[in-house]
């Protein structure tokens, strides 16, 4: 804001210049170079040249326009003899950029390098206004202003003479153009007009570097697990193309944490890596007794790296390792994996081929009986290859490679894995509407198992292959009828799938195709298993009809429902709980509806298929009235054998938020356990306030789970956020931040 100041004072001074040099050629060239050489277009009601003074004087209305700058003032004089520049008067100029500045003095020396004015004002193009009494400016570089104000807050409408709801208040700041930074001494926060923070000084970048080192903006907050807490980082500026950000947590109930992220972009490749650590007690069950472990080393690691070796290849590198398993939850850093992945990748792009080859090695971060170890990847290959549509038989060819290694430590089970796919696609429409989809399948898989067991016994070195056929036809008919504004669509779908018979023995081990649900996304596949390992064999058939409703503004509604039947009653290969475990699946349907900022819906449903018994509800919906927002998430889900899902599920999650008065918001949510060990898993609520130029919020949050997990707690949490200042205080604890 005071860098727009800087720039209105040289406007001044080089539109009055050119004034002068425009009403009398001897002076062309006494103006810098640059935009200043650029003509000047002078209105006034008076151009006077005095030559005994040798003072240059506009007069009366006095309207000067150059480079898309507007200086409009009273008077406007130019001094020849002393290169001195003043304009009085109403002294408005407008910037192209939409900010205005609006003065009642101002006087320019030393080819325009030093200068004075007075009750200056500016209007940012963003709605902010900066003031100040009086400033000075020497060296072309340093201005100090006096008295100043800056606040982005619009004026009150009724009362424009009424305080704005914040601003900074200062007797003195300086802006070092060199030093690209502005200072503040004897500094307030005002609220509302009131002085509420002070500080004796303080300096931040001016905004024209994209990198300046410094401390960056601190955070507190509360947690009943860890305390009051106090966040503090330091912004490095190392060179345009890497920064790194250093910095402390201090908790009142646990030791410090230390914290520092590195970045680093080269011309074609970029690397970041971020990571804290402290000593202190954690809690863990041992053979179902939860016990303390004092005083012991803990963090985390996280990095990224990227290499675009060419317009084809690429490679990168990915790690998260953290300490131990309940850490990051512990200490609120922030990620969404249960699991984390470390990885080493090599990828090759070549308009629809892609090749992949990667390394990766697991860290379950599950503090439940879930846990389980995690195998490394060493390798996997995956290429894909696809020929161009209607190139062959009017279809499109594809082909498919792939190699996997697992191993586990000691004497866990280890997998190789190698297949090889052919495939042919061909989508058609026949004159009176059928559009039909025909995928011809072959794929060979070959397997080396090692230190498997099976009841007890170690299988020793095994090798397996087998081989797999399979051909889908799919067919539909879309009825549509036009409507003025809209459109309904009903549309029958059935599919036949006719593929050879797999021998499950078991010889070949399960590690990918493990979680399996039965949805409207898959229904209609040829092999609704995910994954390699396991595969939907013979032959079956899946029907069902799809209709909605579709406005043109982009409101819409629809309904699916369907079912599958094996056309063999025998060698199922699913699991009782999947939906396909006997010969005609569960019935699975979904309802879903956009109305614009009204209604957000979307309902999931299985149905057991002999006595449409509950089987999975999903439901996920969001109703906007006038002043109130409801939402509410729903999960039932019945056991699966042989998967994670080993017990019935079911879970609710209510959320509100009221806006109670003008900018004011209230909410709450709570997550709630239904199933057989019912209870309140996690409830919080908060305060919102979001206004022109300021946000707050206060939340608390309280999770109700077992200590050795990490995630049990209340929460306090505040954030104050000033438009243009950033978000000044907060409680939350983010650790290996970007640093901007």
């Amino acid at each position: 804001m005071a860098l727009l100041a800087f720039t209105f004072l040289g406007a001044v001074a080089s539109g009055a210049a050119f004034a002068a040099i425009n009403e009398n050629d001897a002076f062309f060239g006494s103006a810098s170079s640059g935009e200043e050489q650029q003509p000047v277009d002078l209105e006034a009601d008076n151009l006077i040249h005095d030559e005994g003074t040798q003072i240059v004087t506009a007069a009366g209305n006095v309207e000067l326009v150059q480079s898309g700058r507007i200086l409009k003032a009273d008077t406007v004089a130019y001094n020849l003899q002393t290169d001195q520049v003043r304009a009085t008067g109403n002294v408005v100029l407008s910037e192209r950029d939409g900010t205005t500045y609006f003065a009642d003095d101002v006087e320019l020396t030393d080819d325009m390098k030093d200068g004075f004015v007075k009750g200056l004002k500016i209007l940012l193009a963003d709605g902010s206004r900066f003031t100040a009494e009086e400033g000075t400016r020497t060296g072309g570089t340093l201005l100090v202003l006096k008295d100043a104000t800056y606040t982005p807050c619009e004026p009150c409408k009724e009362d424009p003479s009424r305080p704005p709801l914040w601003q900074l208040r200062a007797d003195k700041v300086t802006h070092d153009e060199a030093e690209k930074r502005i200072s503040y001494r004897d500094a307030w926060f005002e609220f509302a007009g009131v002085p509420l923070a002070y500080t004796p000084y303080f300096s931040h970048p001016d905004g024209s570097e994209k990198q300046k080192s410094g401390f960056l903006t601190p955070s507190v907050g509360f947690d009943s697990e860890l305390g009051a807490s106090y966040q503090q980082e330091y912004y490095w500026a190392i060179a345009p193309d890497e920064d790194a950000t250093i910095g402390t947590i201090v908790s009142t109930n646990v030791n410090p944490v230390v914290t520092a992220e590195y970045r680093k972009r080269f011309e074609n490749a970029e690397f970041q890596i971020s990571g804290s650590g402290t000593r202190s007690d954690r809690k863990d069950r041992v053979a179902g007794v939860t016990q303390t472990i004092n005083d012991q080393e803990r963090g985390h690691i996280f990095a990224n790296g990227q290499w675009d070796m060419d317009e084809n290849w690429r490679s990168g590198v990915r790690a998260a390792v953290a300490s131990d398993d309940q850490y990051l939850r512990q200490y609120d850093i922030e990620t969404d994996d249960d699991v984390l992945e470390n990885e080493i990748y090599v990828e090759r792009f070549d308009g629809r081929d892609y090749l992949v080859g990667r390394a990766m090695a697991f860290q379950d971060v599950r503090v439940s009986s879930r846990q389980v170890e995690q195998p490394a990847v060493l390798p996997e290959v995956i290429a894909s290859f696809y020929g161009d549509p209607n190139g062959l038989l009017g279809g499109r060819w594809n082909a498919g490679l792939s190699a996997l290694g697992l191993y586990r430590d000691g004497n866990g089970q280890d997998v190789a894995r190698g297949s090889m796919e052919l495939g042919w696609q061909k989508r058609y429409i026949t004159g009176f509407g059928l559009v039909n989809k025909l995928d011809l399948l072959a794929r060979g898989d070959a397997y080396n198992v090692q230190d498997r067991l099976i009841g007890g016994t170690d299988e020793g070195d095994k090798t397996h292959g087998r081989g797999f056929a399979m051909a889908n036809f799919q067919t539909s008919y879309p009825f549509v009828n036009r409507f003025e504004t809209s459109q309904v669509v009903v549309e029958p779908i059935v599919s036949f799938t006719a593929g050879t018979n797999v021998d499950f023995d078991g010889d070949i081990p399960n590690e990918d195709s493990q979680d399996f649900t039965l949805d409207p996304t898959n229904l209609f596949e040829a092999n609704r298993f995910p994954g390699y390992d396991l595969i939907e064999d013979r032959s079956h058939m899946t029907y069902g009809v799809r209709t909605g409703w579709y406005g043109d503004g982009g409101d819409n509604a629809e309904v699916f429902f369907g079912q599958s039947r094996r056309f063999d009653d025998d060698d199922n290969p699913f699991n009782v709980g999947s939906g396909l475990s006997e010969q005609e699946s569960d019935y699975v349907g979904q309802i879903s509806s956009y109305m614009g900022g009204f209604l957000d819906l979307d309902y999931r449903f299985q149905l057991e298929n002999a006595n449409m018994s509950s089987q999975r509800h999903e439901f996920d919906g969001t109703v906007m009235y006038d002043r109130l927002t409801f939402s509410l998430q729903y999960l039932y889900s019945n056991a699966i054998d042989g998967t994670d899902l080993d017990l019935s599920r079911e879970q609710i999650r209510p959320y509100a938020r009221f806006r109670f008065y003008d900018d004011w918001y209230v909410s709450g949510s709570m997550r709630y356990d239904l199933g057989e060990d019912q209870g309140l898993r996690q409830a919080s609520y908060g305060i919102d306030y979001q206004g022109q130029c300021m946000t707050f919020s206060i939340m608390g949050e309280r999770n109700l789970t077992e200590e050795d997990t990490g995630d049990s707690s209340t929460e306090i949490m505040m954030r104050i956020g000033l438009k243009n200042l950033g978000e000044f205080e907060s409680s939350g604890i983010s650790v290996g931040g970007q640093g901007e």
